[in-house]
């Protein structure tokens, strides 16, 4: 992805050790055709990954024992803009070796002033190679593979003609999910030469696509990177290779955009790490994202009177914590997040089965590391979410605290509830076939309100069978006695009244496309 000025970020300022040598050698960079695809408002520019590329490339050319696989302190200053006449790029690497080992390398060209026959030095790059250090704790596998959230599904052909409008070599994302926790896509390296030993330089640069698309969705900004705090390659990406990317959003609330972001292989592998990744308007306004990308726009977006819906915020507000997983936006490697008694448990199920039941548990571990303080250090495998008799859902809270559980999901969402008193939650996807059964489950005066209710039949009906499939479970009965034990009396949009067994409780209804989410409390409780 294309660079540009990262005069004021929030990466860490590294006290510079004493500089032994400083060196400088040509750096000659053929324009091979497939760099003429990485272009923005017409202009072809050389990708930041590439710059890195060829940094490391020259660097242990000269300098054998360099470390390149873990860098520091990036920052990428102006666009190195490619003429389309322009074959070859004769630049310079600058490097200066610190006294700690620490090799600076700078990317500059140079060339005349706008209009002026003076020339002068331009700095397109800087970024620290270092030593590795030992592995870091790993971002926990329940936090890796999956968003929590409802997402928005990037259709990847308009991501690369609207979002990022890059040619066919750098359309590396074949699917890019989106929610306010981050970004998960999935990646394919195309088939062009690697420059060892950084490896395919593809699948960095579609992680930031999807950072990109992140910004346009929910802060209304096209973002550039502008550099990195620090990025190590553990395993080096190759061309044809399939990856997932997992970025995810850390402070994004001023005029800079920061981000983490991994890079996994298919079998949950971590291949790069990449964090404080930093991205800004670099066009200062002038360039704005597609209506359709936003929340409230056309396409799959929504109207904002719908966002509470999309946040689950109706039913959000009677919880400690609620979290949300869509099925889809799970990574294939989800399933190491599991507990060994999780795991055993799921090997017995079947594809569709155990999908949804991996995304359960990845719901029931969110939720837990909410209310322990938004933990973030525990290892996926080591929250168990599994009550003794192997069947009900556990949530497991701080110590002393008494929070009730509960847990549900159908064809596309699971989600989990945590509050104070005993709780039952459902998620139903609205469908006509709902028609054919409710005299199973309906009294004559249930069957007659959703009759009359102005959300339609269907509509009303499932939040009838959805009431009573939750207060089966905030009750631990088998469903069918919920049938009989549960008479609705008011059927609403939002929310619906009922009684159990003589008790009244309330309903409370989030819709998101045409799947209704409800929770049951205690009406006395409210």
């Amino acid at each position: 992805m294309a660079v540009k000025s990262a005069k004021k970020t929030t990466q860490i300022k590294r006290e510079p050790a004493p500089v032994r040598r400083k060196l400088q050698w040509p750096l000659t960079i053929p324009v091979e055709p497939y760099l003429r695809d990485h272009r923005f408002n017409g202009q072809v520019i050389l990708s930041a990954v590439e710059i890195l590329q060829r940094l490391a490339v020259s660097l242990q050319s000269h300098c054998p024992d360099a470390p390149v696989r873990r860098m520091q302190s990036a920052s990428f200053e102006r666009f190195l803009t490619i003429e389309e006449d322009c074959r070859v790029i004769e630049a310079c690497h600058e490097a200066e070796i610190h006294e700690n080992g620490r090799f600076r390398s700078r990317l500059t060209t140079v060339g005349p002033l706008p209009g002026k026959t003076v020339r002068r030095t331009k700095v397109h790059a800087v970024v620290d190679f270092v030593e590795p250090e030992p592995d870091r704790d790993p971002l926990p596998m329940d936090l890796a593979s999956s968003l929590e959230g409802v997402v928005f599904d990037v259709p990847v052909l308009r991501l690369y003609e609207e979002l990022v409008p890059f040619g066919p070599a750098y359309r590396s994302l074949t699917s890019l999910f989106l929610s306010e926790s981050g970004a998960l896509g999935r990646l394919l390296a195309p088939e062009y030469k690697a420059s060892a030993p950084l490896g395919s330089p593809f699948p960095f640069d579609g992680a930031l696509h999807a950072a990109c698309a992140w910004g346009q969705r929910f802060r209304h900004i096209i973002a550039f990177p502008v550099g990195f705090e620090e990025r190590t390659i553990f395993v080096p990406t190759k061309p044809g290779g399939a990856y997932i990317c997992r970025v995810l959003p850390v402070a994004t609330d001023g005029g800079e955009l920061i981000f983490d972001i991994r890079i996994y292989a298919p079998d949950g592998a971590l291949c790069e790490d990449i964090r404080g990744v930093v991205m800004k308007d670099v066009f200062g306004g002038r360039n704005k994202p597609p209506n359709w990308i936003g929340i409230g726009g056309g396409a799959n977006g929504r109207h904002p009177a719908d966002r509470e819906d999309l946040l689950l915020a109706r039913i959000r507000k009677q919880c400690r914590a609620l979290s949300v997983i869509e099925i889809r936006a799970v990574a294939d490697f989800a399933d190491q997040a599991l507990s060994p008694a999780e795991q055993a448990r799921s090997e017995k199920m079947g594809r569709k089965r155990k999908a949804s039941f991996v995304a359960g548990r990845l719901a029931l571990k969110r939720l837990s590391r909410q209310l322990n303080g938004g933990d973030s250090s525990t290892p996926a495998s080591g929250v168990h979410t599994i009550m003794p008799d192997g069947v009900r859902p556990r949530c497991p809270a701080p110590p002393g605290s008494e929070i009730f559980c509960s847990l549900s999901h159908d064809a596309r969402f699971a989600v989990a509830a945590a509050v104070d008193e005993p709780v039952g939650i459902d998620v139903e996807q609205v469908s006509d076939r709902i028609l054919k059964t409710r005299h199973l489950f309906m009294t004559d005066e249930e069957m007659a309100l959703t009759e009359r209710s102005p959300l339609g039949a269907a509509a009303a009906s499932i939040r009838v069978w959805s009431v009573k499939e939750a207060v089966s479970k905030l009750m631990d009965r088998p469903l069918a006695e919920s049938w009989h034990a549960v008479s609705v009396y008011v059927i609403g949009r939002h929310m619906s009244r009922l009684t159990v067994n003589g008790e009244r409780y309330t309903a409370f209804h989030d819709a998101v496309d045409d799947h209704v989410f409800t929770l049951i409390k205690k009406a006395a409780n409210l």
